[in-house]
C-alpha cells in the first residue's frame, strides 16, 4: 500500500512501553503478518527469507519470533525487527499493515460470524486516550483506511490477517464487507 497510517501514539510513549512487538510463546498467534507483497518489500531489503512462517491462506507470512537477549525483558519473545536497546523497529518505514494498524487489531467477534476492527486496550495510550475527540477522530480514520477498497482486497487475500478473538480488544467496528465464510477457517 502506498498511502500509510498515521501513528497517533507518540514516540515517546510507545518507545518507553513494554507492550508491542513482545510475545509471551515463540508461537505467538499475535506475531505480525505480512502480505505477500510486503514480505518480497522487507526481504528486498535484505531481510532472510527464513524468518517468516507461511499462513494458512497460501498468501501471507507471520514473521518468526526470536528469543530475547534481554534477561530482564518483561516477555521471552521479540520480533526480529525490533531492537530491544531503543525500542525502535528497524524497518518501521516498511513494516506491515498488521504492524501500521496497532493498537488496532483485526480479528474475528466471539463466535467468529462477523470480522471486527478493535482496539488493544494492552496498549497503554490507547486505553488512556479511547474516549477522547482525538482519539475517535483517529479510529474513523483508521475504518475508513481499513474499509478502503484496496485494503479490503488486500485483507481479503491475506485473510490470516484476521486473527482470533481477543478478549482485551474493544470492538470498535463491525467489518461487514468482509464475509468470515469466505475465509475457509
Amino acid at each position: 500500500m502506498k498511502n500509510r497510517l498515521h501513528q497517533i501514539i507518540p514516540n515517546e510513549v510507545c518507545f518507553s512501553c513494554d507492550v508491542c512487538c513482545r510475545f509471551l510463546d515463540a508461537d505467538s498467534p499475535l506475531a505480525p503478518v505480512f502480505t505477500a507483497v510486503e514480505r518480497e518489500r522487507v526481504i528486498s531489503h535484505g531481510v532472510d527469507a527464513a524468518l517468516f512462517r507461511p499462513q494458512v491462506d497460501g498468501k501471507s507470512a507471520r514473521i518468526v519470533l526470536e528469543a530475547s537477549r534481554v534477561a530482564s525483558a518483561p516477555t521471552g519473545y521479540i520480533c526480529p525487527f525490533f531492537d530491544e536497546e531503543t525500542s525502535h523497529c528497524t524497518i518501521y518505514p516498511i513494516r506491515p499493515l498488521d504492524c501500521q494498524l496497532y493498537p488496532f487489531a483485526l480479528m474475528f467477534n466471539e463466535d467468529r460470524s462477523q470480522v471486527v476492527l478493535g482496539v488493544d486496550r494492552l496498549c497503554p495510550f490507547g486505553e488512556a486516550q479511547l474516549e477522547t475527540e482525538a482519539f475517535q477522530r483517529h479510529i474513523r480514520h483508521v475504518i475508513a483506511y481499513v474499509e478502503s477498497e484496496a485494503v479490503l482486497a488486500q485483507i481479503a487475500e491475506n485473510w490470516s490477517l484476521i486473527g482470533d478473538y481477543q478478549d482485551t480488544v474493544k470492538i470498535v467496528h463491525l467489518l461487514d464487507k468482509l464475509e468470515p465464510c469466505t475465509f475457509g477457517r
